[in-house]
Parts: C-alpha cells; structure tokens; sequence
C-alpha cells in the first residue's frame, strides 16, 4: 500500500521546539504499519518553496505515483482547495482533523469537502460535517504510539503526577489538591518546576500511584481564547482574521473538555489514570475498571485518598487499561480501522 502523508514535522514550524506531535505519532506509526510504502510531504517545504509550489509537488507526484491514500494531519491553510479537488482524482484523501470541538466552526467545515474523507475524534461531529456538505466521515480517536509509551517499571515514581502544559485551570485545580494536603508533582512547559524527558515520563507514568489526566477546557477568556476572536494560525504565521460570526461560534465551544492523547499514553505505559470525564471517554474505557473518572473538586480528592490505601485495586485497575490500550488503542488499530472504512485496506 503506497501512502502519502503531509503534516508538521516540527512543532510550529519551529525545529528549535522540537519534533511534533503528528510527526512522533502519526508520521512514525505509518511508517512501521505493515506493508505501507510512505512518501513524506512534511508543510515545512512550505517556507523552502512556497505554498503554490508544494500543493503542486503533491499533485505532480500524485499523478505519477497514483498512491492508495494521501493522509493529512491538519494544521492551517497549507492547501489550495481547487489542488486538492485535483488530488482527489489520482488517489483517495483523507484529513485527520484536531480539536475539532471548537475549530469545527471557523476552519473544518472549510477544508474538509476538499478531501475525499473527513475523520474527526469528537463523538457529535460526524452529523455536523455532513451538514457542511462532506458526507464521506470516520469518527476515530487519539491512541498510544506503543513503540514511543510502554511499560518502564524502574523505582522512583510519585504518588500523585500531572504531566503537561501549565494552564490556569489546571494550576487551579493543582492549587486545591495541595490546600487539601494532597501533594501533586507537577512537571511540564510553564510550570516552575523543571520539564522532564520523555524516557523520564514514561518511567514516571509506569511507576506513579496516580496519574492525572487533567484536561479542564480552555475557557473563553484564556488569552489564546480571545485571541481567536479576531487572528488565525497561517502556516508559520499568525494573521488578523475578521470572519466575526464564525470566530464567535468557535469561540463559544472552548468550554468543552477534550478527550486528550494523554488519555491512552497512560495506561499505555501500565500506569493508573485518574480524569474527568470527556465526550464519551467512556466508551473506550470502563471508569471504575480500566481508569477512573471523577466528576467535580470534592469527588476527586475523594478518590485520590482512596486508591492511594488501596493497592491492590489500583494495581488491578493500572493493569486492564494496559492491556485493554494495547488491544483496542494503538495507533496501528486506528489506521487499520481508517483504512478499511476509506477502502484501501482488504483483509
């Protein structure tokens, strides 16, 4: 199977922060599938040569190659949109679009009738893409890249870990945890602690008692929030952008919580996931079973003194969100489930 796949290779177009997401996740996991042939078109060719210019090197090499699938992580406006009408004729396209519960409003509905497929994470959209006129749509999620998060049982983990970007809502809820004498080691960009590695992640995530998934909404005043009323991302820029009753919808939907890769990168590396609950989270794990979910301050701290006198049910639990993340939420399971639903995989 021969696949195109264009995305970020560097977060921001920025190598000096580091490799992306989509490139770790998705460009690596495609490129271990079984029997995939991978072409990658990463959008930093963008600023060698232009946007014109790399919208026709994928078509020119469309034309000739014929691929069996041209995959797109979204980012911005990399594309043309009569190209990618083009694109559509010499092989099947299909776009993973991210954060879709707020971005759905003034940039999804957009790009993705260009495309000969939509795949969305969020559980309500698939209605809503086809309302916009693209009726070609996988509902899939995020997963675990299981050669990046797997299980690293040295000693040395913490009691309560949160791993991520500092946020005020997040800092907020930190803040609570501690006034109840619940100490919570915090690691990640923004904090006042240091940032920790991966390999030291993934050992704190396989060794900690409990791990939080915190995944507060933005909110509408965050400043990135407000921000989107009236600016957009444009490849490596951000550009005014004053489609008012657009930005104003999207704006209106950054109260939504997300489920979050971190979600399965957890119970990927054997650790215990404790989170709020997300759109239908609970449909790809059991709460109470594989991770546990918590509704509301009170009901987490309830929680978190439990399972912290109670090992053995921690352990247990720890131990069916591995294995039910390693049968039903890897990466390769989600693009095998893409693939088949697009038709280019027969087995």
């Amino acid at each position: 199977m021969k696949v195109f796949y264009a995305g970020l290779r560097y977060n921001y177009y920025d190598s000096k922060r580091g490799v992306s997401f989509e490139h770790e996740n998705f460009y690596e996991s495609l490129h271990a599938f079984p029997g995939a042939e991978v072409r990658y078109f990463p959008f930093e060719r963008i600023l060698e040569v232009g946007k014109t210019r790399f919208n026709e090197e994928i078509l020119e090499a469309a034309k000739k190659e014929r691929p069996d699938i041209l995959f797109v992580f979204t980012y911005s406006d990399e594309f043309d949109f009569t190209i990618l009408d083009e694109i559509r004729k010499y092989t099947i396209s299909v776009a993973w679009f991210a954060d879709d519960s707020w971005r759905f409003h003034n940039y999804s509905k957009f790009l993705a009738p260009h495309f000969s497929w939509a795949v969305t994470t969020y559980s309500w959209m698939p209605e809503l893409y086809r309302r916009a006129g693209q009726k070609n749509v996988v509902r899939s999620q995020w997963a675990a890249s299981t050669n990046i998060y797997k299980r690293d049982e040295k000693d040395g983990g913490e009691e309560v870990l949160f791993i991520g970007g500092w946020t005020k809502g997040r800092e907020k809820i930190v803040e609570k945890l501690k006034a109840s004498n619940i100490s919570v080691a915090v690691y990640g960009q923004g904090w006042s602690t240091r940032r920790v590695s991966r390999e030291e992640m993934i050992r704190l995530f396989s060794t900690s008692n409990i791990n939080l998934g915190l995944n507060p909404p933005p909110g509408y005043w965050a400043i990135n929030s407000l921000g989107r009323l009236f600016s957009r991302a444009s490849i490596d820029r951000i550009v005014p952008d004053f489609h008012i009753v657009r930005n104003i919808q999207s704006w209106l939907s950054r109260g939504i919580p997300q489920i979050k890769a971190r979600h399965f990168e957890i119970p990927a590396c054997g650790g215990f996931l404790m989170t709020e609950m997300a759109d239908d989270l609970d449909s790809f794990y059991v709460p109470g079973k594989e991770i546990v979910i918590y509704k509301g301050m009170d009901d987490m701290i309830k929680k978190i003194r439990y399972y912290l006198t109670h090992d053995a049910e921690r352990s247990e639990i720890a131990e069916r969100g591995y294995k039910r993340t390693l049968r039903d939420h890897t990466y390769e399971k989600r693009f095998r489930e893409i693939f088949r639903t697009v038709g280019v995989l027969r087995e």
